[in-house]
């Protein structure tokens, strides 16, 4: 798995959004040594270069997970009938809990700066390739790295935010015209498909030793698969998604749910593609954020940052004997119920723990299939699959409820604080979507007459857009820019 000091690997940040630093990469996928001060243009010129480029990318991507805290974790997770804000002090967060965050919002305009940072280093890595001497294979590669990043990054965006300016080159100063209107969301989505084929042609299956963890072409295709579902393409992603699930796939659920969140399983069969951490220094801040105070997790931010509360709608949606639960949510001594499931015992200092954080697993690959190939005999054992793991009885067509409802419910108590929600939601169209977290709301916040409509399922747009791109408008129901 790619590994390494956070803090040495940080300056590869520095190295290629400004041009100070020339490194160079030796043993390990985030070693990375700075060698001497250069020109950023003479910087790309052989296979280490651009080998040293693809690991910043990562690395911010990594930290798009992480930074403001957890801006993104709050737009798809907080903002879905999953969390509250109940325990938190942080008035921008709990206007995200209660959809009243403006465009000043921290975690609005966060989620966006981290977002166009890791679309810019993509950019950098996708421009620059052309001017290095290397084997065409292992560029290729490298790029198509760069391309799933930007894809999945976009395709965040999205569903936060709705139409977006597309950026598919470097900015290379902020004091130049980057002045660039909306696009339409079919053109985006057309890119994000591009981006996705392209890495899936050419990515390699699999990876051996410090290289475990980078992009595959399994993990093009499930997302490939994901963003042909969200848009309604069920024919396409059902496409997509056989090059994931079929038989001999390199993919397995775990025998048991719980082992998902053992810090020492990472990289497991189930995993298609998960963020990257290793302490010290370049560890994960979930468990630190999620614990509540009482339980004495070294460093814990709870009460003072993102505290984040599991509210009793997805607690009731477990079934009786439902191993998730016990493995997703604990309780304090107080009877508070708080995020169990990236919890390590072993976390030394405050944000430095081992687990690594799920972007897609093979239970979400099967549970995709089935919503794209709708009411199937195939489809309810694809879902059933997911349920025996959980220690749960089969269902069918006889089951109650329509089909979606019982696929959304299995991918709620499956994939709770995983930052799936939001998108789930969403792809149940916009009255389903409005009606659930109005409910939602209702119970949450009672006695508020807290309520939303179409506008409140998009994110407004941040300020800090607004005031550097001329050509930007904000998103229906929020104060204009201008």
């Amino acid at each position: 798995m790619f590994k390494r000091n956070n803090i040495l690997a940080f300056s590869l940040f520095i190295l290629i959004f400004s041009g100070l630093y020339n490194v160079s990469c030796k043993k390990s996928f985030l070693e990375i040594t700075p060698i001497d001060r250069v020109s950023k243009s003479a910087f790309f010129k052989n296979e280490a270069d651009l080998t040293a480029a693809i690991y910043g990318v990562y690395i911010a991507q990594k930290n798009l997970y992480t930074s403001w805290e957890l801006a993104l974790y709050n737009l798809e997770e907080t903002r879905s009938d999953n969390t509250n804000q109940d325990f938190g002090r942080q008035t921008e967060h709990r206007a995200v809990d209660n959809f009243t965050a403006e465009a000043g919002n921290t975690s609005i305009t966060g989620m966006w700066g981290s977002a166009y940072y890791c679309i810019n280093m993509c950019n950098t890595v996708i421009d620059h390739a052309a001017d290095v001497n290397m084997d065409d294979t292992k560029k290729n590669q490298i790029v198509s790295e760069a391309l799933f990043i930007r894809a999945q990054t976009y395709f965040q965006l999205v569903q936060d935010y709705g139409a977006i300016p597309l950026r598919l080159h470097e900015t290379t100063s902020l004091s130049g015209n980057n002045n660039l209107a909306r696009t339409s969301l079919d053109s985006i989505y057309g890119q994000i498909e591009q981006d996705l084929q392209t890495a899936a042609n050419i990515l390699p299956k699999s990876y051996s030793g410090s290289d475990v963890g980078r992009v595959t072409s399994y993990a093009a295709y499930a997302m490939l698969g994901k963003v042909y579902l969200q848009e309604g393409k069920k024919d396409l992603a059902v496409k997509a998604l056989r090059n994931v699930v079929f038989s001999g796939t390199p993919y397995s659920l775990l025998p048991e749910y719980a082992d998902l969140w053992n810090p020492n399983l990472k990289n497991s069969a189930e995993s298609i593609y998960e963020i990257q951490f290793l302490p010290p220094l370049n560890g994960s801040p979930f468990w630190n954020y999620f614990a509540p105070l009482s339980l004495g997790v070294p460093g814990g931010n709870d009460g003072g940052t993102s505290p984040n509360t599991p509210t009793k709608d997805l607690i009731d949606a477990y079934e009786p004997g439902d191993s998730r639960l016990a493995a997703s949510i604990g309780y304090d001594a107080t009877g508070r119920p708080y995020i169990l499931k990236f919890a390590d015992p072993g976390v030394a200092v405050g944000n430095d723990a081992h687990n690594n954080f799920p972007v897609i697993r093979y239970a979400d690959a099967l549970l995709m299939l089935a919503e794209a190939l709708g009411e199937t005999p195939e489809s309810y054992d694809l879902i059933n699959q997911v349920r025996r793991r959980a220690h749960l009885g089969d269902i069918s067509a006889g089951t109650p409820g329509s089909f979606i409802d019982k696929v959304m419910h299995e991918r709620q108590v499956e994939f709770a604080f995983e930052c799936q929600r939001w998108h789930d939601i969403l792809r149940m169209g916009q009255t389903k979507a409005i009606d659930l977290m109005n409910a939602n709301l209702a119970r949450e916040f009672p006695g508020d007459n807290i309520s939303i409509d179409a506008h409140d399922l998009l994110a407004p747009l941040p300020i800090t857009e607004g005031q550097t791109n001329d050509l930007c408008v904000q998103n229906p129901g929020y104060v204009p820019f201008k």
